[in-house]
């Protein structure tokens, strides 16, 4: 960093900068989760069509994924704050926009340019606590920013339905949009005066041919998915557009390698892939979340519109699943991570195996009487062993990495998370809305209907986790040290 106020802010000032920052944080994790309990309020208000319910998520991910290293760079290039606040500022916009939506395509737009901007603050926040905060000093702050993925989840299912019931003014689901728009304002506003002005000196220019390689592929293999939910888009072309979009991302590989042999500042490094840890990683959490991401836009409407759940119940519903994740995630890194190193993710694996089978047994043939308790311990041990594998996954997938090489790495993982969901939306969404296309209008069909296409979609997840838990002996077989920031280098580097 060009700048060091660290030493110059008052501690009281320093503190509330940190919470502003950690706000901007919250509002994008809990945006997310809430939107997973409204979209079937979502389908139903504007009648969106699946492939429509697909693209809310999955455009907003893939934005994030390939946003969010370009976002790193143009905060060390113009300064970390200026890039914060014109992202919460974008933010706040594209909430609105979301907000006043009138039908799914200007919703799926208006998703994928808050995606956008939110790929521009993200990053902003891990540098402004570095730049905050002395090495000795970031052991707090790095650990009220981990905490925020586990208080959304838990918060997400319940705030979502609350601002359902609420319907101020008639606005439904809108509300979840709406509320973001103060709340970044005030983000942006506080922010002009309580962070500090920074920027990296020397900072890495952006890529932006590979942005646009990547993104084309990406489209040509994601678009025929998501739209294969509707049975007059299973064509050829369908086909034929995977396998364009295959060759466009195999040229994206070819053309970063050119880049990094130039001496340039690829988009995505690819020298990182000759270590055998982030072979198997990065695999592995593609593998685990591609089903996990899928997951939470099935279930949510198989609960609602297939036996009838009111959005707070199934909300409620969810609670084990988001109790469970982080509990686990904080035993399986600080206790059991050091101890039996990569067997904690095979655990993880076979648990969250075991969780999604017990929801499809009980999903099999669901009735209208089909509840709480048919659901419960499958929903539990699913999110403890989701739990199990998020945090100790992503410290063995960095642990063969040079210390140099730490930011490229974490910004990788992160931008393969981001793209795993968008591809779990896709593939798992499609699997579940194929199984239900000929479901009779009765509430005694529907509800079986859409609960065996749920145990298709789990079954799928059981099976890639299954293929996961064969990639994950690609991972370093010994224990691994804790650390203090385990995703703190990820796109502030």
């Amino acid at each position: 960093m060009s700048s060091t106020p660290t030493a110059s802010m008052a501690k009281r000032g320093r503190t509330l900068a940190l919470v502003v920052i950690l706000l901007a944080m919250f509002i994008d994790l809990i945006g997310v989760t809430i939107l997973n309990v409204i979209l079937p309020s979502i389908q139903t208000g504007l009648d969106a069509s699946p492939a429509a319910l697909q693209w809310m998520q999955a455009g907003y991910t893939l934005a994030l994924a390939l946003g969010i290293v370009c976002g790193a760079r143009l905060g060390d290039m113009l300064g970390h704050k200026r890039v914060f606040v014109v992202g919460m500022l974008g933010f706040a916009a594209a909430s609105a926009l979301c907000a006043v939506s009138v039908g799914p395509e200007m919703l799926v737009g208006a998703r994928v340019v808050q995606g956008a901007f939110a790929a521009a603050v993200i990053p902003q926040v891990l540098s402004q606590i570095q730049v905050m905060y002395a090495a000795e000093e970031r052991g707090g702050p790095m650990a009220a920013y981990a905490s925020l993925s586990g208080l959304a989840a838990t918060l997400g299912p319940i705030v979502g339905p609350a601002l359902l019931e609420w319907d101020l003014a008639g606005a439904s689901w809108r509300m979840a949009f709406w509320v973001n728009v103060p709340l970044s304002l005030l983000v942006a506003l506080t922010s002009v005066k309580l962070l500090p002005e920074s920027r990296t000196a020397d900072a890495a220019r952006i890529d932006v041919t590979g942005v646009v390689i990547s993104t084309v592929g990406l489209l040509l293999v994601l678009y025929p998915l998501i739209e294969a939910a509707d049975p007059t888009q299973r064509t050829v072309w369908s086909y034929l557009s995977i396998a364009a979009g295959v060759v466009v991302l195999g040229g994206f590989a070819a053309y970063e390698r050119r880049v990094s042999a130039r001496g340039g500042s690829p988009l995505l490094e690819m020298s990182l892939f000759k270590f055998r840890s982030v072979q198997g990683g990065l695999l592995v959490q593609l593998l685990f979340f591609v089903p996990a991401m899928g997951f939470f836009l099935v279930f949510m409407l198989f609960l609602q519109h297939g036996i009838g759940m009111s959005p707070m119940d199934s909300g409620l519903m969810m609670l084990p699943w988001s109790i469970a994740v982080p509990v686990f995630a904080t035993v399986s890194a600080a206790v059991l991570l050091p101890r039996i190193g990569r067997l904690t993710v095979q655990i993880g694996l076979v648990v969250m195996a075991i969780g999604f089978a017990l929801i499809a047994f009980a999903a099999a043939g669901a009735t209208q009487d089909t509840g709480w308790t048919d659901l419960f311990w499958g929903v539990l041990v699913g999110g403890a062993g989701m739990g199990m594998l998020v945090a100790p996954l992503m410290q063995l997938t960095l642990s063969d990495m040079p210390v140099e090489s730490a930011g490229s790495g974490s910004a990788l993982y992160n931008t393969i998370t981001q793209l795993a969901a968008s591809v779990g939306v896709a593939v798992v969404g499609t699997v579940f809305f194929t199984g239900i296309e000929d479901v009779a209008h009765t509430p005694a069909a529907v509800a079986e209907g859409y609960g065996d296409a749920l145990a298709t979609s789990l079954w799928l997840g059981v099976g890639l986790l299954a293929i996961a838990f064969v990639s994950s002996f690609l991972l370093p077989r010994g224990p691994v040290a804790t650390t203090e920031e385990p995703a703190g280098e990820v796109v502030g580097a």
